[in-house]
């Protein structure tokens, strides 16, 4: 195994996205929600939903179907997450080469999400990855804002305290890659879930990412790379 020795560049923290980066959620999550829809006589596809609201909060989600006519307006939120998010939970499963990509980052790490604290610590646990990130885990329910709103990212910034020059994140979403960017960190985009699409590269790349991974292999030999370079 390569360990990659990131603290010999300005690098200093390494910022993970959690569903679609760590665990391949989205797709189950676009599915089981897309089930749900039909219960409520909303018709829309799995990859429909994947582009227009990977990335986002749930809540989020249902507020803006709620705001457009296309769920009840009275639509209870918390009950309706509290009905999907085990489904999802119990579906979840790991993106191939994660264990690898952490054991060879010798620095310090972070998980940023729209996802609840419970729910990202719980599949961190699940999977026996808990060790490898720093306390404590960055969640949108944290702040004002979910993704794209870079107030996660500022949290994150604020508390490990690290100047955003030495920080880098990981997103595979649109919304995760602009929050990130918003926040003025340095950002890959990851694609190597089950919910990426054809043309999800080119949109990554039209904000400005750092670079693009296929997979977890691919990530590591990117991070070698822009090591290289004195990125």
């Amino acid at each position: 195994m390569i360990v990659l020795q990131l603290n010999l560049i300005k690098m200093k923290h390494i910022i993970f996205d959690c569903d679609g980066v760590l665990i391949d959620t989205e797709i189950v999550a676009a599915e089981v929600v897309v089930n749900w829809f039909q219960t409520q006589e909303l018709q829309m596809t799995v990859n429909e939903f994947i582009v227009e609201h990977t990335g986002k909060m749930f809540s989020h989600i249902l507020r803006e179907l709620m705001a457009a006519g296309q769920l009840p307006a009275d639509l209870d939120i918390q009950a309706t997450m509290d009905l999907l998010e085990p489904e999802v939970k119990n579906k979840m499963r790991p993106i191939t080469g994660v264990k690898e990509v952490l054991e060879s980052i010798n620095l310090p790490k972070s998980v940023v999400s729209n996802s609840a604290v419970d729910y990202v610590d719980g599949a961190l646990e699940k999977f026996g990855w808990a060790h490898y990130f720093e306390k404590p885990t960055f969640s949108a329910e944290l702040v004002e804002k979910g993704k794209p709103s870079p107030l996660v990212y500022q949290l994150a910034i604020d508390t490990v305290g690290v100047d955003k020059s030495e920080l880098i994140a990981i997103e595979d979403s649109y919304t995760g890659v602009q929050a990130a960017l918003a926040a003025g960190i340095k950002t890959i985009g990851f694609l190597g879930g089950s919910h990426i699409l054809h043309g999800h590269a080119e949109r990554l790349e039209s904000l400005g990412v750092a670079g693009l991974a296929k997979d977890h292999a691919e990530l590591q030999q990117l991070l070698a790379d822009m090591l290289k370079k004195g990125h």
